[in-house]
């Protein structure tokens, strides 16, 4: 009779053993305490508010496009680097592009519904 109770009890044990491992996790973040003062002015911040238009309900300007490229294009320089084996699968591998296969790319996009250019590029 000892004998199950005993069980349940190092069962018991080792599972609330367990448990507190999980909390023991410092709950605060280590972030550097910020100490730094500004060297511009009031005035120079509000004139600089004003001249880039910054929305009073907003914190920073809306985000611009990176690319002036065309989706058709982006997608036929894809199409074109991954007929050549530049990008594919394999994440770790990098393949650096000759001048010849950047210039097929280029090609692809600029004329998207022709097809690829890749069949003299390598």
């Amino acid at each position: 009779m000892n004998r199950p109770i005993l069980l349940a009890a190092a069962i018991a044990t080792i599972a609330l053993i367990g448990a507190g491992s999980a909390f023991a996790v410092e709950g605060t973040q280590d972030f550097p305490d910020v100490h730094a003062l500004s060297s511009a002015s009031r005035a120079d911040v509000q004139r600089a508010a004003r001249d880039l238009a910054v929305p009073h309900d907003e914190a920073s300007l809306a985000p611009q496009p990176g690319s002036a490229l065309s989706r058709e294009q982006v997608v036929a320089e894809t199409h074109e680097a991954l007929e050549l084996g530049l990008i594919g699968s394999n994440a770790g591998a990098y393949r650096a592009p000759t001048p010849a296969q950047l210039d097929a790319i280029h090609t692809a996009g600029q004329h998207p519904a022709s097809g690829t250019a890749s069949q003299g590029a390598e």
